[in-house]
Formats: C-alpha cells, sequence, structure tokens
C-alpha cells in the first residue's frame, strides 16, 4: 500500500470529511488531553479536526473562510506574524495552506479571523 501525505489527491478526503463531520476525532480522554495541547485566547476559535487515523508529526491544514479574496497574500501576513514557512498553498478547490507548526500557534492561528477551520495533516492509505 501507499502512504501519503495528505495533499493533493488525499486533501479532496480532508474535504469530503470534513463536509461530512467526520474530520474530528471521537471525544474520548486521548482527544480531550491532545485538544488541550492547542488553547486558543479567543472568544470564537475556528474548529480544530483531531486526526482519527495516523497524524502526520506537527503538520496542519489551515482553511480560510471562501470570503478571503487574495488567500496568498494573507499567508504571507501569517508566516511573517508567526514565523512559519507554509509547506503547500491553495486557491482553487479550497483557500488554504499546510505548514508545520507549534501547537502555540496552531492556537494562535484559531484566533484568526479569516481562519474557517483547521485540520490535522495525516497519513492516508491509498490501495
Amino acid at each position: 500500500m501507499l502512504r501519503l501525505k495528505r495533499h493533493g489527491l488525499a486533501l479532496a478526503s480532508c474535504l469530503v470529511l470534513t463536509a461530512c463531520g467526520g474530520g474530528s476525532a471521537p471525544a474520548n480522554e486521548e482527544a480531550d488531553a491532545r485538544m488541550a495541547l492547542y488553547v486558543a485566547s479567543c472568544e470564537s476559535p475556528a474548529p480544530l479536526h483531531l486526526s482519527p487515523g495516523e497524524k502526520v508529526p506537527d503538520s496542519y491544514i489551515i482553511v480560510f473562510d471562501e470570503a478571503l479574496e487574495d488567500p496568498f497574500a494573507r499567508i504571507d501576513q501569517l508566516e511573517g506574524k508567526y514565523g512559519f514557512t507554509s509547506d503547500f498553498r491553495w486557491k482553487a478547490a479550497l483557500k488554504g495552506f499546510s505548514a508545520t507548526l507549534s501547537p502555540e500557534t496552531v492556537g494562535a492561528l484559531r484566533c484568526e479571523p479569516d481562519v474557517d477551520y483547521i485540520d490535522e495533516n495525516a497519513w492516508v492509505e491509498v490501495g
């Protein structure tokens, strides 16, 4: 079986899971402990969908609100503000990017007003 990061073809799986509400891990103690790492210091943080499978360490997909007009310029701003470099950028099927991030940065990004949601990046099997 082939193992891939959730990019390109596997990104479609992410969109389907998110649209169907299947992107979140079941509520349990492990999920609660993982969520505690991503403290967001705002009133209405963007949802964080934990991977129910084997996650790619410290890798996340950040999806912007569809109303955002220039996602690449916004990614540039966030990279400067939080000191990370995006791995991949999208503006067609969805507006967003993937990056290797610390839990603190994920928490801060959850408070950015144009972030719609964040997914933990995960390994998927194709076969």
